[in-house]
Formats: structure tokens, C-alpha cells, sequence
């Protein structure tokens, strides 16, 4: 991002050219340019630059937590541990519909570091993971699945009224996700406890 007062010196370009520089030395071969829809300026960047727009995401907010819907007294939410590596590996390759090397390429220990497994009746289920801003009070929920077989059971549902509940509960005021366009079901999900879209994002791939 550029600060308005200093657009239109070129100075985005430099910097998006110096970024590409450092992945081409890393062996990036593929870079994605985030861009809100809303900014007419960042859509035109991107296709100066030959970005195709790969994906779009819905940001959605949740400013209030809505009542419980239903009982989820046997779902849990506990921190990962080593001895679930495998499952993460398992319930995001597949809920996520990535591909091995997409799943080979990630840090699967620091993936463990920052993510729930959400239990149900002591079974695991699917994962989720949260970010905070305390000086914001506002928290991220990301890389939120529930094993493709066991989705429509309202573990989903559980989870996710059951972390916003925890947070707002440590002083966080708003709750965060994103949520790919063309995943109806998982945004019904999210408007059904109480998130509404703030906006798009798109997702320009550069190739080097």
C-alpha cells in the first residue's frame, strides 16, 4: 500500500518490482496481488501489471454474536498439538481442495503453534485459527474447516459461535473472516451466526 498522499510518483511500481526481485530469488514462481474491488486505482494497478484475477473473497464482520443456536455441550475447542499434525495436514488439504505440493510447502509446526482442533464427543473434527488485535479489539478468524464428511452436522455452526463467544468475552469487540465467492455454503454459514460482507477482495495472479 501507498499512502494517497504519495500516489501516482510511481513508487507502488517500485515496490511491487523489488518484492518480485526477492521472490525470484526465493523461487516464487506464482504471487498473488491483493486488491479491494472498491478501489478503482488498485484493479487498474493490477492489470497494468498483467495480473488475472485468480480468486475473490467476501471480508465479512460480525459486530455482535448472535443467541446459540441449538446445543453443542459435546463440542470443544482445544489447541493442537504435535500428535495432530496429520489431521491438520488431512482436514485442510481436503476441506481446502489443495493440492500436495501446496500442503508440502507449508511450516506444518508453526501451523500446529497457531491452531485449534474443534472436538466433538472427544472426535476431532475440523480446525480453525484466531488472530487478535488487542489494541483494536478485533479478532481474525482464519484456515476454518470442518472435514468435508462431517460438514452439515452444525459442527461449523458450534465452533464458530462458540470462539466468537470466547473472544468477545476477552474484550474483543468485532470478529473478522473472509470467505471465497463461489462457497455459498460456508457464507450461509457465516450470515447464519451473525456475519454480514463489508466488501470484496480480489486476488490478482502475477507470474514471474
Amino acid at each position: 500500500m501507498v499512502h494517497p498522499r504519495h500516489r501516482r510518483q510511481h513508487i507502488g511500481s517500485r515496490l511491487l518490482d523489488a518484492a518480485m526481485d526477492e521472490l525470484r530469488r526465493r523461487g516464487v514462481a506464482r504471487v498473488l496481488l491483493i486488491v479491494d474491488r472498491s478501489c478503482g486505482a488498485g484493479v487498474a494497478f493490477a492489470a497494468a501489471r498483467g495480473g488475472l484475477l485468480d480468486s475473490s473473497e467476501y471480508r465479512m464482520h460480525q459486530d455482535a454474536a448472535p443467541p446459540l443456536q441449538g446445543a453443542y455441550e459435546q463440542l470443544s475447542l482445544r489447541p493442537a498439538v504435535s500428535a495432530d499434525a496429520e489431521f491438520l495436514r488431512d482436514c485442510i488439504a481436503r476441506g481446502f481442495r489443495l493440492s500436495e505440493e501446496a500442503v508440502a510447502r507449508d511450516d506444518w509446526a508453526a501451523r500446529v503453534a497457531r491452531t485449534l482442533v474443534i472436538e466433538h464427543d472427544g472426535t476431532r473434527v475440523g480446525v480453525l485459527h484466531v488472530e487478535r488485535d488487542e489494541a483494536a479489539h478485533t479478532a481474525g478468524i482464519y484456515g476454518f474447516v470442518v472435514q468435508p464428511e462431517l460438514q452439515g452436522r452444525g459442527y461449523g455452526r458450534g465452533a464458530l459461535s462458540t470462539i466468537t463467544r470466547a473472544v468477545r468475552s476477552e474484550g474483543i469487540d468485532s470478529v473478522h473472516l473472509e470467505v471465497l465467492i463461489d462457497n455459498p455454503a460456508a457464507l450461509h454459514l457465516y450470515e447464519s451466526c451473525g456475519f454480514a460482507s463489508t466488501g470484496v477482495e480480489d486476488y490478482y495472479l502475477i507470474e514471474r
